[in-house]
């Protein structure tokens, strides 16, 4: 018996994996080597995107990497049991990376950023995302998951529409959405639902032009939604959100 609480969980690439023998190379070799200076013998969780935790051994320990033998595979409980896709609004500064480690921990499933009306902040890079995707795979070893979010490229505020079936839900957060409108008259209706949607603007929120757009779609299971009647910062709005679904539906 082993208690996943006393053991660290380290990344492999599905390339370095060979029967029982996992590598374990890069970053992840680093902080193995060199910040927690791990030694033969001692007991790891392998991780390799897939909904199982690889208990393992270290059994070598080189210049540029480590193996370890496979002692047994678990299905881990920690990742998220039902789908909320999260549409987000580029954030300024460093909030994507708070909103990455926060809904990763929550439960969230795959993040798109995404380039509106009103957002300034610009990823111009797949540098940008390549880090995004490291904070989530930290955020996830932090939290037990062994299923990282899953963040996509930058998208258009026009093309989130082409993505949207197969929800049971898809909120549409508006701050200036009726007040009868606000999400917790929902709570039965997501207590059974599975598959959410949830979009979310940046800064300055959405045009009167997005919005619009939104409301002639004409979706039976899309609903235009408030968070409360605080204006809540889309950092806050985004890791509300996710927590609030995620404790009515159990993830």
């Amino acid at each position: 018996m082993y208690n996943k609480k006393d053991m660290k969980s380290f990344f492999v690439d599905g390339n370095n994996i060979s029967g029982d023998t996992l590598k374990i190379t890069g970053d992840e070799f680093f902080h193995l080597s060199k910040v927690l200076r791990a030694q033969s013998g001692e007991k790891i969780i392998c991780l390799t995107g897939d909904e199982f935790d690889y208990v393992c051994e270290l059994s070598k320990i080189e210049k540029n990497q480590a193996e370890a033998k496979l002692i047994e595979k678990k299905l881990n409980k920690c990742n998220p049991k039902i789908v909320i896709d999260v549409f987000q609004g580029l954030p300024k500064g460093e909030k994507a990376e708070l909103i990455v480690q926060k809904i990763t921990e929550l439960g969230a499933s795959t993040l798109f950023f995404f380039e509106s009306d009103f957002t300034v902040a610009k990823i111009k890079s797949n540098s940008k995302v390549d880090r995004l995707t490291k904070i989530a795979k930290e955020a996830c070893k932090q939290c037990g998951r062994s299923q990282p979010l899953n963040i996509k490229n930058p998208i258009k505020f026009s093309e989130i529409k082409n993505l949207l079936n197969g929800y049971d839900i898809i909120f549409f957060f508006n701050e200036n959405a009726d007040e009868e409108c606000a999400l917790k008259k929902l709570a039965e209706k997501l207590k059974i639902s599975k598959r959410f949607a949830v979009i979310i603007g940046a800064e300055g929120g959405f045009s009167d032009k997005e919005t619009k757009m939104f409301e002639e779609l004409s979706l039976k299971n899309l609903f235009n939604v408030s968070l409360g009647q605080r204006i809540l910062r889309t950092e806050t709005a985004s890791i509300g959100a996710v927590a609030y679904i995620s404790f009515l539906t159990g993830n």
